[in-house]
């Protein structure tokens, strides 16, 4: 009977070690955080390429579209389930401070006209959607001093930067001082052939500090996004920049971007430029399958 009992005790304590070790098992299983598809593979993030919204269809054309075009195309991708997300969104994400939508769509306005300030601004804050606003500094310098304030043909004022700034709708991207110009002697922020790569790296430094001196110098604050004039970059921009503290830079090339954990999927963004001549529905099908 003694016996019995002894064998019956060791084969509950064997039981009851077991459970126990299973049980360490499974919790230590389930404290360990499992990455999601999205965020081992990549979320995908389609970036829209705007530039000039007016009013007068007979100006739409190839960068140029209308508010009501605008319209249509947020209340296409809302209805399609895509979330507006800012800059500073995807930054944290990267930088694992943060989290990202399934389906997150950024929005972006090239070269700082002024009727992203008087058209844009008040859809974007009516309709609730984010943007990334594109200035070029050698623009603003000059409609700030002249002071004209025109939806057709002028640029944001630096007046008009700041009130951008303050909205919780817009941010604000460095589009270079001064090489948006086809009187530059180069394509955009792109080196030359059999220019010194010491004399580029200068040139191209330069004109980018002296953007981000005016930004601090007139409103307050300087662009982290860093947008390429005509898309066209060099290898050695983006060292550069993520010296500089840039943390996110935008091209001209077509295509899907993904954005992973590593800060560095931030860099090289590609776009979709939208055209006018094409309805909402017909365009994202087109690049939103891709």
């Amino acid at each position: 009977m003694i016996n019995k009992f002894k064998t019956f005790s060791v084969i509950l304590f064997v039981s009851v070690l077991y459970c126990c070790i299973l049980g360490m098992l499974f919790n230590n299983i389930s404290t360990v955080p499992v990455l999601s598809t999205s965020a081992s593979e990549g979320v995908r993030l389609p970036i829209v390429m705007y530039h000039s919204v007016l009013k007068d269809t007979e100006l739409s054309g190839k960068y140029v579209i209308t508010p009501d075009t605008l319209k249509s195309d947020i209340q296409y991708l809302h209805n399609n389930g895509y979330t507006f997300v800012s800059a500073q969104e995807l930054i944290d994400y990267t930088e694992n401070n943060g989290t990202l939508p399934d389906k997150p769509v950024l929005l972006t306005f090239d070269d700082g006209f002024y009727n992203n300030y008087g058209y844009v601004k008040p859809i974007l804050e009516k309709y609730g959607a984010k943007a990334v606003i594109s200035v070029v500094g050698s623009y603003t310098d000059e409609y700030s001093e002249s002071n004209i304030a025109n939806m057709t043909y002028g640029y944001v004022r630096w007046s008009d930067v700041y009130d951008m700034f303050l909205s919780n709708r817009i941010e604000i991207a460095n589009h270079s001082y001064g090489f948006h110009s086809n009187n530059n002697g180069r394509n955009g922020s792109k080196r030359n052939k059999g220019e010194d790569i010491n004399t580029y790296k200068k040139v191209f430094y330069d004109d980018t500090k002296k953007a981000q001196d005016r930004f601090m110098t007139k409103t307050g604050f300087s662009p982290y996004i860093y947008t390429y004039p005509f898309g066209a970059y060099s290898d050695e921009t983006t060292d550069i920049l993520k010296d500089m503290g840039f943390k996110m830079t935008l091209t001209c090339n077509e295509g899907i971007n993904s954005i992973t954990k590593n800060p560095d999927s931030l860099f090289l963004l590609k776009r979709y430029n939208r055209p006018s001549g094409i309805s909402s529905q017909d365009f994202f099908s087109k690049i939103l399958d891709n």
